[in-house]
């Protein structure tokens, strides 16, 4: 057992992480005001149409969004790695990953934080204001439910299915629409049949709408 006056190891363990995240958002935004929007998703593409949408969502995202809007991904191959690539010239791109260990992704910022996967997806959990979702599995549920237990913004977008569909115990209210975006953004993001870059408008609008109101109430 911990010594007297020593917070246990469950809370010493959430009170690193979310010490690392503050760090982490610190350096992100140059200790400036900044919006982060986190990217999930699956590390292999299952989807038809999900490679076509995330090369189409991140330039309209990095096109749509004021300068202070950050991008961050979990430095993984697949949606993560697909996005950071097709994210403008990658200046605002910064890919998070465990101590010692490099996204190759040659685009975007590699920053450090946690000693493991664990660790490094805990500290993920906490430093987005926006999260998007693009297939996924397990792994992304985890993260989004942490996420959106504290509070942050969940875009899932729906039509890739897996955790973004609902699937692996993904957080059902974050597949719920938001009350400052329109229906008709809303269904797109599950719209099956609709054009890639009618879907990948939607989510970028749903996007800039979460970070006017998030701007509104302040950045965590």
């Amino acid at each position: 057992p911990p010594a007297a006056g020593e917070p246990p190891a469950a809370e010493a363990g959430e009170s690193a992480a979310a010490e690392a995240a503050r760090r982490v958002r610190s350096d992100i935004g140059g200790g400036g005001a900044s919006t982060v929007v986190c990217v999930l998703g699956g590390v292999e593409l299952r989807n038809a149409d999900s490679e076509a949408l995330v090369k189409a969502i991140a330039p309209k995202l990095e096109a749509g969004t004021c300068s202070n809007a950050k991008f961050v991904t979990g430095g993984m191959p697949g949606v993560q790695e697909t996005f950071a690539k097709h994210c403008g010239d990658g200046s605002r791109v910064w890919n998070l990953l465990p101590v010692g260990q490099s996204s190759s992704y040659g685009r975007g910022i590699d920053i450090n934080a946690g000693a493991d996967l664990e660790e490094r997806k805990a500290i993920f959990g906490l430093i987005g204001d926006v999260y998007i979702t693009v297939e996924g599995g397990p792994g992304t549920a985890q993260e989004a439910s942490a996420a959106h237990a504290r509070g942050a913004v969940v875009v899932p977008l729906r039509r890739t299915g897996g955790a973004s569909g609902g699937k692996f115990g993904f957080p059902a209210g974050a597949l719920t629409r938001p009350e400052f975006v329109t229906e008709e953004q809303w269904a797109a993001l599950g719209d099956q049949v609709a054009p890639v870059d009618a879907t990948a408008t939607s989510l970028a609008e749903i996007v800039k709408r979460c970070i006017e109101v998030s701007g509104s109430h302040g950045s965590s």
